[in-house]
């Protein structure tokens, strides 16, 4: 199949590279609080199976994760494997394509720290912004022109 951009493949074996879109993990919570119901809960990193099974596809072919930060993440060993790693707040499929094949140029910057563990974001304090330890992204952290 051919797309605009690149020409899709059956397996990552076959590809140049692949570009996965992620969102940030979330945990939906049972409550009758209707306020409650419209925010994502629970813990900020990837939960097996899905973490290895992203792993392993970066592992497989040079990997582009495209991370949906409607919260922040715990990503550091994605981030760290992965050939690049983009934050989008609700891009379509043709923003984020315009970005990686160089038809538009990337600009933002995070509303919030990206915590570099689970264990910094619960040893935060609740009433204090950007305080994780050793954040793997800073607030503020990105590109303007």
């Amino acid at each position: 199949m051919q797309l605009q951009y690149a020409e899709i493949v059956t397996t990552p074996e076959e590809a140049d590279f692949a570009i996965i879109r992620l969102d940030t993990p979330w945990v939906p919570v049972e409550t009758k609080n209707l306020f409650a119901r419209d925010f994502h809960h629970g813990d900020l990193d990837f939960k097996e199976p899905l973490k290895t099974e992203i792993l392993d596809l970066i592992q497989t072919v040079p990997t582009i994760v495209v991370l949906y930060l409607d919260r922040p993440a715990v990503i550091p060993e994605i981030n760290q494997s992965a050939k690049a790693v983009l934050a989008e707040y609700g891009a379509s499929d043709a923003a984020v394509l315009n970005i990686i094949f160089g038809k538009a140029r990337p600009e933002g910057k995070l509303p919030f720290e990206l915590p570099s563990s689970m264990d910094a974001v619960r040893n935060q304090k609740a009433d204090v912004p950007y305080d994780s330890e050793d954040p793997l992204y800073s607030f503020g952290f990105g590109l303007s022109y």
